[in-house]
């Protein structure tokens, strides 16, 4: 029976692959297309010569268009993927405090070692900008037609900026610093004998 650690880091019958990486997809999609349509959405409410070139410029797509429903549905597609965004980073989330635990508990919580420092400022970008999301969800449910207001734009904002920092530090975390990459199964197999080659090749050229 796998223990919580096992399956936060994706340690399940034969898969050795961190789990992680497979539950932020959705939340980074959601929380992202959320911001930039409540974004468009408030600026839409603002300039009324924005509205009406949006809706012309999406005249071909929905001929039907009027300058209030394009604010409508923007609000509500902005509501709807800010709940979805919510909900889905809850797995995110976990595996990832996971993921922290694990990497302190080989590491130490040592600030000086880049890999931790860079993992708690991701981590911390994330929860932020979540608890961001939150707050819309929260504060436009009493909105009509969940339409934002400038608080809402403002933090929008800071979600667009967050999560895209986030993503950008996390993708660091794997690329630069070989965080859960081949760290178990085969591919650590792997890795060891290649080690080894290279070590031997270097022994018989010296």
């Amino acid at each position: 029976m796998p223990s919580i650690l096992d399956l936060g880091t994706g340690k399940v019958g034969s898969n050795s692959h961190p789990l992680h990486p497979a539950t932020v997809h959705l939340p980074i999609a959601f929380l992202l297309l959320a911001s930039l349509l409540d974004m468009l959405a408030f600026t839409t409410l603002c300039s009324p010569l924005f509205v009406i070139h949006l809706t012309n410029a999406l005249g071909p797509l929905f001929p039907t268009a009027t300058p209030a429903a394009v604010t409508y549905h923007l609000s509500l597609f902005s509501y709807a993927s800010t709940v979805l965004g919510t909900l889905t980073a809850f797995p995110a989330i976990t595996s990832g405090v996971v993921e922290l635990y694990t990497m302190v508990s080989a590491r130490g919580l040592d600030l000086a070692d880049p890999v931790v420092k860079t993992t708690l400022i991701h981590a911390g970008v994330n929860d932020v900008a979540v608890l961001g999301a939150v707050y819309n969800v929260v504060s436009k449910w009493k909105h009509v037609a969940f339409a934002p207001e400038a608080g809402n734009f403002l933090v929008s904002s800071g979600v667009l900026a967050g999560i895209g920092y986030a993503a950008f530090l996390g993708g660091g975390l794997v690329y630069e610093h070989g965080v859960g990459v081949q760290r178990m199964g085969r591919g650590k197999q792997e890795r060891e004998q290649k080690q080894t080659l290279e070590r031997s090749k270097a022994g018989k050229d010296l």
